[in-house]
């Protein structure tokens, strides 16, 4: 593997490794009766579809004959819900939205191509005003982007008689498969599978094997009906399929400002990130994988950053990572859209990047995405507790706790409706229980702020010794030197982060003895994040090929959007026992 290398001029910037799976329902109204719109997907049988909207067998079998001989993938299934919660017009669908901050009536509307009239008259009240958090009922017009298209009427007939036996299916997990994909498939609850196959947490990797409890359909009757083609799926657009190539040419864009003595904590970053590109290149090698990899001295400006970017050599990369810093991310990000060129971003860039623009992939989970993760993980760990929501009280944290309180409140809908207590840093301690379980969750990354928490906390939880306080905040505190570890310990900080440099864990140690071999040197979190992003994107998108696991990150990348980017959706829940912070676990959103 061939490594070229251009300098050129740098200047300062702040910040590197800075920083939403709701799925909405959709119903449709017909007849007086309402409803729900299921999408099969592999995997999925009658018995999943009814236990999950716990509708009788015959009901659903009823409504969609055939169903009864095997759910087909892709084939939409509409599941009877009862008598409509409203008047409308038969064959209207609905989907429900939960209103976000600075969100209008106008603004949904527009969003999913309904009125304001509409809003108005399925959703009495919100003349007088909108409240961040609400579910709304929009009434849609179907287009193949939001809905597919409803199947054909099929002929009335006799339900036959259907039966269940238990059954357990063996399988074996395959690459980016997660627990939580595999129970969505199988419609099994994460729950059921962890405890089936004795799992301490929802971490599996690709060559598991899992044992499924699924229920075998037996029909009685079979009825024989005209065979109805499978409706078409929407097509991949082939410009982002990666086309073999014998040969492939790879960009790293990192800023090192060879000639500029300024800002040399983001050359150190940017070396110790090269280091590991090195690293990543030698094992890509090794499996067989030819390709020039290019390393760029990028400068800082925007006129330094497009002269580079349009040359005849920039244009016919097959791939570009980089660069490090969010604003010029911003700057090669939109190039690279407009060229059609894939590239990956390192480190945290702008969420508006990956809108419209499906070239781009982001290696690290955004801020707002870890505590939509940290909510998901609350709501699976602690059940039972006093959940009490801090608000930071200040505008640049506002985006964090809006995050949280929204996924908490759709994933609560579909457990068991869990309370949360919204509180303010003057009154939060009011609300913690004197002799059971309460967890804190302050979305702050302001030291100052976070440390006047921590100090309001203590004071409040020293009065009961039956207390039992855990505390869930940002991974910025693992940066907050001023946070004694009595208090880490004892309130059992926790946070979600894109990685965790655990140097006691066996590819840890693998890659640490490369590093040592090839270096002279131990290896940090940038050299060790420098291989994990080139490696496993250049394996799996060039390469076509799985990587089991990665060193320090977890990567399970998902589209934001139709017709957007790409980002990141695995984080790991990091917790303080016993004066060490441990890693909990994987989780997706």
């Amino acid at each position: 593997m061939k490594y070229f290398f251009f300098v050129c001029l740098i200047a300062f910037s702040n910040g590197l490794f800075a920083q939403t799976e709701s799925k909405d329902w959709v119903y449709e109204y017909s007849n007086g009766k309402k409803y729900a719109v299921h999408i099969a997907q592999a995997g999925n049988t009658l018995w999943g579809i009814h236990t999950t909207y716990n509708v009788p067998v015959d009901d659903i079998v009823a409504t969609n004959p055939g169903i009864e001989k095997g759910v087909k993938e892709g084939f939409r299934y509409l599941i009877p819900l009862g008598g409509a919660d409203m008047k409308v017009l038969s064959g209207t669908i609905v989907r429900e939205h939960v209103v976000e901050k600075g969100e209008t009536a106008f603004s949904i509307a527009k969003k999913y191509n309904s009125s304001v009239d509409d809003l108005l008259k399925f959703n009495p009240g919100i003349d007088k005003g909108l409240k961040v958090g609400q579910v709304l009922k929009v009434v849609i017009v179907p287009t193949s982007e939001n809905i597919p298209p409803k199947q054909a009427d099929k002929p009335v007939v006799v339900a036959p008689s259907i039966t269940f036996s238990d059954t357990v299916l063996v399988y074996e997990v395959k690459a980016s498969e997660t627990l939580y994909t595999i129970s969505k498939r199988f419609m099994v609850p994460v729950t059921d599978l962890q405890k089936f196959n004795n799992l301490k947490s929802s971490a599996i990797k690709s060559g598991d094997v899992l044992r499924i409890p699924l229920k075998k359909e037996n029909v009685k009757q079979v009825q024989v009906r005209e065979v109805k083609p499978k409706e078409e799926l929407q097509k991949i657009d082939e410009e982002l399929i990666f086309k073999p190539k014998t040969k492939y040419t790879i960009a790293v864009l990192l800023s090192f400002g060879l000639n500029d003595k300024s800002n040399s904590a983001l050359k150190n970053l940017a070396t110790e990130f090269y280091m590991g590109v090195e690293l990543a290149a030698d094992s890509l090698e090794r499996l067989g994988f030819d390709a020039t990899i290019k390393v760029i001295d990028l400068p800082m400006d925007s006129v330094g950053i497009f002269k580079i970017l349009n040359t005849s050599e920039m244009k016919n990369m097959d791939l570009i990572f980089g660069p490090l810093v969010p604003q010029s991310a911003d700057i090669v990000g939109r190039w690279c859209g407009k060229q059609k060129i894939r590239m990956v971003c390192p480190s945290a860039c702008n969420s508006s990047l990956l809108k419209n623009n499906p070239y781009i992939y982001a290696s690290v989970a955004t801020d707002m995405t870890q505590q939509e993760i940290l909510a998901k993980y609350t709501i699976d760990k602690y059940k039972t507790a006093q959940i009490i929501l801090v608000n930071p009280g200040n505008t640049k944290d506002q985006e964090l706790y809006d995050a949280y309180r929204k996924r908490f409140i759709e994933l609560s809908k579909k457990n068991g409706n869990m309370k949360l207590i919204e509180a303010k840093i003057a009154d939060f301690t009011t609300f913690i229980s004197k002799s059971g379980e309460s967890v804190v969750v302050f979305p702050s990354r302001d030291k100052g702020t976070v440390i006047n928490f921590i100090n309001s906390l203590h004071k409040a939880a020293g009065k009961s010794n039956n207390a039992d306080v855990t505390v869930m905040g940002t991974k910025e505190w693992a940066g907050f030197d001023d946070i004694a570890g009595y208090y880490k310990s004892k309130y059992k900080i926790t946070w979600a982060s894109s990685s965790d440099l655990n140097y006691s864990l066996p590819d840890t140690q693998t890659l640490l003895r490369l590093y040592r071999k090839k270096y002279r040197a131990d290896m940090n979190k940038a050299g060790a994040h420098g291989f994990d992003v080139v490696y496993y994107f250049s394996k799996t998108l060039l390469m076509q090929e799985e990587v089991p696991s990665e060193v320090i990150n977890s990567f399970e990348l998902k589209t934001t959007s139709v017709g957007g980017g790409y980002e990141n959706q695995s984080c790991f829940i990091l917790k303080h026992e016993d004066y060490e912070l441990v890693r909990v676990g994987v989780f997706y959103e």
